[in-house]
């Protein structure tokens, strides 16, 4: 065994586990994790300006990279700060390993400055949080944390670091972390019963989310989408769980909207995959009726399975492992009949995108040349300047839809928004994640100017670290997605005035404030300027800011 400190101890197991980057805002209780990592130059330090900042690029890294993103932030404070990136990661089933500096625990019974309890803090967002209580507990703390966050179904840790565990001495020798198997196969029993059930269906409609992408299942999803001839929609699009340009492709599952409950009310099989079951934002006046309607749920995590309606059939499982197994069997059960059945549907599906694409192009004709510039003028000139490998960042809210019907996300990993957890301010320092993740493609983040400022310092990180993303602010000095919720609710026009809903007064300038952090920043008002200010941006490389007065 090997005398050290409890800090040299951590940096061993963080730098065996894997870390590069470690996310952070360093205060005094964290100068002595900050000494030990300077001696550690291959796990480099990002720095951000405000915890939503490190939050949200530790999610990033972590959604692109496949590992846990390693946060580490100022005592209660920094952890309270970080709660509304920490929630999107919680309910988006992000790994993250979060960490904070805690007070000497000696100290703890007489309520010292710069102490709390963190670990209540982190019940909030964390599937398993701890407060280190002895130095001898590091390995076996650091360690577990890793594995917690990594296992199905995945998400945020938390370990709260007192300054004395990390100055005491240990007896410590490195024992590597053995391999997890983690995806694990489903029931087969439930898998023939799904098979049976789909085998004749008429009228399939599946339901994606996250799950898919967190599973690699996209090529599955679409395989059975197409062998059963089912519609294919998402309550929340966070990331490409299905092609979006596919003729099958329904879109947002809108509750409300009579098309899409004309189309839950004809299914007679409803496929949930990776997917809470119906957890609408609002309360609908009439149930959809499913008296009809079969229900099969496949998901790694055994609380979502039936949780909100019940299932004929649960599979709990790896969903791309289930998704195979499903598959096979259906390839050798369905008869002509039921094949010819799903093909005629899809061709009935592929006449109805065909139309809605040629209503929408007719629209963005009308619309091209509009000032202020019409959001659709934007996406399709985005569309059009963007390279194949491009990574789009989504956290234009109320252009949000634009963007993802105009843009071809057929690729996994190929466009990422806040999941399910709903804070605003993601974009911007999500895309600086992702980025370091995948330093090889060109990484565009797309905000609105709210979401733009709860954010903002993410700039300044940018430029320190020379981070080349560019970053499209769509201005329209409103919260704008508030107002289509409440005309939702209310009614009323989109474009009135309402109390807490506009940014007009003063008008934000995006361009000064990327300057001001070291960020070159250009504002369009034209619209035939798009083109070359986004060229400008893309070629380069760089931190770039375009503010679009849409």
């Amino acid at each position: 065994m090997t005398m050290m400190a409890g800090k040299e101890a951590l940096m061993t197991l963080l730098k065996n586990e894997g870390v590069e980057y470690v996310f952070g805002i360093p205060g005094a209780t964290e100068v002595l994790f900050m000494d030990a990592l300077e001696k550690h130059p291959d796990m480099k330090y990002i720095l951000g300006l405000q915890e939503v900042v490190v939050a949200g690029m530790a999610e990033g890294y972590s959604r692109v990279s496949g590992k846990p993103g390693f946060l580490n932030l100022h005592t209660g404070t920094g952890l309270g700060a970080a709660i509304p990136m920490l929630l999107n990661a919680s309910q988006g089933g992000v790994p993250l390993v979060v960490t904070a500096g805690q007070q000497d625990n000696h100290l703890l019974l007489k309520d010292p400055h710069l102490a709390g309890d963190l670990v209540s803090t982190a019940s909030l967002f964390a599937k398993w949080y701890a407060e280190i209580t002895y130095a001898e507990e590091i390995p076996v703390a650091i360690q577990r944390a890793f594995k917690m966050a990594m296992q199905p179904p995945t998400g945020p840790v938390f370990l709260s670091l007192p300054q004395n565990i990390l100055d005491q001495d240990i007896d410590f020798d490195y024992l590597p972390s053995g391999p997890f198997f983690n995806e694990l196969r489903p029931d087969l029993k439930a898998v023939n019963k799904a098979a049976e059930c789909l085998t004749n269906c008429r009228a399939p409609v599946i339901f994606v989310e996250s799950g898919v992408t967190r599973s690699k299942a996209l090529a599955e999803v679409v395989n059975l989408a197409e062998l059963i001839g089912a519609r294919v929609t998402q309550p929340w699009m966070s990331d490409v769980n299905f092609p979006v340009q596919h003729p099958q492709y329904a879109g947002d599952t809108d509750f409300s909207n009579p098309q899409i409950r004309n189309m839950l009310e004809s299914a007679d099989v409803m496929i949930w995959i990776g997917c809470p079951q119906f957890s609408s934002p609002f309360q609908q006046p009439r149930h959809i009726s499913l008296k009809n309607t079969t229900i099969i749920q496949i998901d790694d995590n055994p609380w979502e399975i039936g949780k909100n309606f019940p299932v004929d059939v649960g599979i709990q499982g790896n969903i791309k492992a289930s998704l195979e197994e499903l598959i096979g069997l259906l390839g050798q059960n369905m008869s002509t009949e039921a094949m010819e059945s799903a093909r005629a549907r899809i061709g009935e599906m592929t006449r109805e995108h065909e139309g809605i694409l040629e209503t929408a192009k007719k629209q963005d004709q009308e619309e091209k040349d509009n000032v202020p510039i019409s959001i659709s003028r934007l996406m399709n000139e985005l569309k059009d300047a963007v390279r194949p490998d491009t990574i789009i960042v989504d956290d234009c809210w109320s252009s949000s839809g634009a963007l993802r019907s105009t843009l071809d996300f057929a690729e996994s990993g190929s466009f990422h928004r806040a999941r399910r957890g709903g804070s605003i301010g993601w974009g911007l320092p999500g895309a600086l994640g992702i980025k370091l993740a995948a330093p090889d493609r060109p990484v565009v983040a797309v905000s609105g100017d709210g979401s733009a400022m709860w954010s903002i310092q993410s700039l300044w990180t940018a430029a320190h670290y020379r981070i080349p993303v560019t970053f499209i602010i769509t201005a329209n000095a409103t919260y704008r997605q508030v107002k289509l919720m409440r005309n939702i609710r209310l009614g009323g026009e989109v474009d009135e005035r309402h109390a807490g809903m506009e940014l007009d007064d003063p008008v934000i300038d995006f361009c000064k404030l990327a300057e001001s952090m070291g960020v070159r920043g250009d504002s369009v008002t034209q619209p035939d300027d798009l083109k070359k200010t986004l060229k400008a941006a893309f070629d380069s490389s760089e931190p770039r800011l375009i503010e679009v007065v849409v």
